[in-house]
């Protein structure tokens, strides 16, 4: 029987061995180095938020400007048209009576008035000096930015649309390199679908859609590559009005005016860049050293310099006598690591850039807060009462059209009573005239009746007043928290009762926010730790740091670690006044030096005061010295010694015999 020998070529053609695969989610460029699914998630994310942008939309058109803009069907049967339209139709105005605004205006006031700061608690508590120099630093960060008003601006825009958006970056800007921190517009961000967590921590995608020249492009992209920006340039010629709607309808479907938005600029002269960053997957080893106490991830390549470090401990502990089961050695464990992974890339899918974050934060750039978050939805504060200025406003129009529809001093006169000789317009005239006499001869019974229709009996104020009551109830601003004066007869302490009262009521909404500031700030304290790489004066106005935290040390606080908080400003005036009354009295009392009152109050004339002092002790010192190597002073030094203000000067810095010379020779 002969045995069939295997054809080893066509079984390795139809039976390929597979190969071992490992895990790593990065999607690689095709052959003409652009990447499609990358740029369908993003897509997929920009199109699901469709609904929350047409929400914002109408919540900020009712805020700011058209009241009636909401579609109806047309009764005409054609199409659809506005409530406005509707109205001028039917010969009416469409009349709008704003408290959406004066709402907003009054929460964001509430905002604005509790000044708050960040603080930095180090969590080497016996260091605390890190922490406030660490304070200082993200405050002038704060002062670089001018975060406070951005602040406001991003709590309107909160309020209005549900979203706040930071973006926090180390670049180049207005001539110097810092740490800058920007709004974004929430109609050119998107983010992941599929997030459940108030605390949006189980994003798994977030970006945000640029609108850039060419030479901004060739800049940003081009690595100081000429070669490189000329493919950029080859890249964006094509994006004209006609092939990039020709890519929409290949890559999208034909419906080109919905995706507008996402693959063309809103100016076809400009570049779109689409920046994603998304969380990956790849396999890495978690690593433990039990000799530091420190946890740390490497790349599966880099084990091998694990195990030649752990066989050097071995060796090295087992000649100390140490047992193996005792050896501090590295511990490592296979684990599948998600990590952040940006990409700038074309509407074409084109990849302008791409890596693994660079920020020490190993996360994306954005801080942003969706509120309130509930069920993977959000549901603005501005549009929880806008059924309510909607009716204002119809019952405002119907009042309005009622009034001048009614009969309003209208003349009923029978014919028969105008006199021979005189018109309908001269017997009005006299009708209206002041001490006028009309004498007329008409049937008995019949006389000029004058007809006036009182609408208020129709009930119009009174709804009006419950849905200015209801308005006021459901979002939670009373008249108190407006500003509005009290009624006659109210108790101050009710008045400021209810202030109060309708402060708390907006808490959870200041809350959320605080906790985006936290998040923001948490970041920008992670920039600065990663790139101030050199010493710098932070000295803030009005902040009473002490000397050695106004200096930015990097080797002092590089590789600390601090708790971030947002808590009250120490820097309000009130503040001030109460801190300076209080180190005055007790430098009347004498518990503390004009130096220990200069450096902890918040005088503005604080530094040059101390300048002078410390320049007075210099010479002070030196006049001491000088006495004690030669046995005598120079005689203006003599003199000058004499004085008071040095004796109470070098009291602080003599030791007992100085000042018993320096009593001795006030007693001559």
């Amino acid at each position: 029987m002969t045995t069939r020998k295997a054809n080893l070529k066509l079984a390795a053609k139809y039976f390929p061995k597979k190969k071992k695969e490992f895990i790593d989610t990065v999607n690689r460029n095709d052959s003409s180095g652009r990447n499609h699914n990358v740029l369908m998630d993003a897509y997929t994310a920009w199109t699901g938020m469709d609904s929350v942008r047409r929400m914002s939309e109408r919540n900020k058109i009712f805020t700011f400007s058209d009241q009636w803009s909401d579609h109806i069907p047309d009764p005409d049967g054609c199409g659809w048209i506005t409530e406005r339209q509707h109205i001028i139709n039917q010969g009416n105005i469409p009349l709008q009576n704003n408290r959406i605004r004066g709402i907003v205006r009054s929460v964001s006031g509430v905002f604005q008035s509790q000044q708050t700061e960040p603080v930095c608690v180090s969590r080497d508590r016996d260091k605390q000096s890190k922490g406030e120099m660490m304070s200082s630093t993200i405050q002038y960060v704060y002062q670089l930015n001018k975060l406070w008003g951005l602040d406001a601006s991003c709590f309107t825009n909160f309020l209005v649309t549900g979203m706040g958006i930071f973006k926090s970056n180390w670049g180049w800007r207005n001539d110097k390199m810092d740490v800058w921190a920007d709004l974004v517009n929430h109609n050119r961000f998107f983010v992941d679908n599929h997030m459940e967590d108030p605390r949006h921590w189980d994003c798994h995608l977030v970006g945000e859609i640029h609108d850039l020249g060419i030479n901004d492009v060739k800049a940003k992209f081009s690595n100081g590559s000429r070669i490189k920006a000329q493919e950029l340039e080859r890249i964006y010629s094509s994006c004209d009005k006609e092939s990039t709607m020709a890519f929409v309808d290949s890559f999208v479907g034909n419906d080109a005016n919905k995706n507008r938005n996402f693959f063309i600029p809103d100016d076809l002269t400009r570049c779109r860049v689409i920046e994603i960053w998304k969380k990956e997957s790849k396999e890495r080893y978690l690593i433990h050293d039990s000799l530091t106490g420190e946890y740390y991830k490497i790349e599966k390549s880099d084990l091998g310099n694990i195990l030649i470090e752990n066989e050097r401990r071995r060796v090295e502990q087992s000649q100390n006598g140490i047992a193996p089961g005792d050896m501090r050695l590295i511990r490592y464990e296979w684990f599948i690591d998600n990590y952040w992974y940006y990409y700038f890339m074309s509407p074409q899918g084109d990849v302008l850039k791409e890596g693994e974050t660079p920020y020490w934060h190993k996360s994306h750039p954005y801080a942003f807060r969706l509120y309130p978050f509930f069920d993977g939805q959000i549901f603005p504060f501005v549009s929880d009462f806008i059924d309510q200025q909607k009716y204002i406003n119809r019952l405002i129009t119907l009042d309005d059209f009622v009034r001048r529809a009614s009969a309003k001093g209208v003349l009923l006169v029978h014919q028969d009573s105008i006199p021979e000789g005189m018109s309908v317009k001269d017997f009005a005239d006299e009708w209206t005239v002041f001490n006028g006499v009309i004498v007329y001869t008409g049937k008995e019974g019949v006389k000029p009746e004058q007809v006036v229709s009182n609408s208020q009996q129709l009930g119009i104020t009174d709804m009006l007043q419950i849905q200015l009551k209801l308005l006021e109830d459901i979002s939670g601003v009373q008249g108190a928290l407006q500003g509005q004066a009290p009624k006659a007869g109210t108790p101050a302490a009710l008045y400021m009762q209810q202030t109060q009262n309708s402060a708390t009521s907006l808490t959870e909404l200041f809350e959320a926010f605080r906790e985006l500031r936290e998040e923001r700030d948490m970041k920008n304290m992670k920039l600065v730790q990663q790139f101030y790489t050199e010493p710098r004066y932070i000295n803030i106005n009005g902040n009473n740091a002490r000397p050695e935290t106004m200096i930015y040390d990097p080797d002092t606080v590089r590789n600390a670690e601090f708790d971030l908080s947002i808590t009250e400003s120490t820097s309000t005036p009130a503040y001030r006044l109460v801190m300076n009354d209080f180190l005055m009295q007790l430098f009347q009392a004498g518990q503390v030096s004009l130096e220990e009152l200069l450096q902890n109050g918040a005088f503005p004339f604080a530094d040059k005061l101390l300048q002078s002092i410390q320049a007075r002790k210099e010479e002070a010192q030196a006049a001491q010295q000088a006495m004690m190597q030669g046995g005598q002073m120079p005689q203006m030094q003599q003199g000058a010694m004499a004085s008071p203000e040095i004796q109470q000067q070098l009291a602080q810095n003599t030791n007992p015999l100085v000042q018993q010379m320096l009593s001795g020779n006030n007693a001559v």
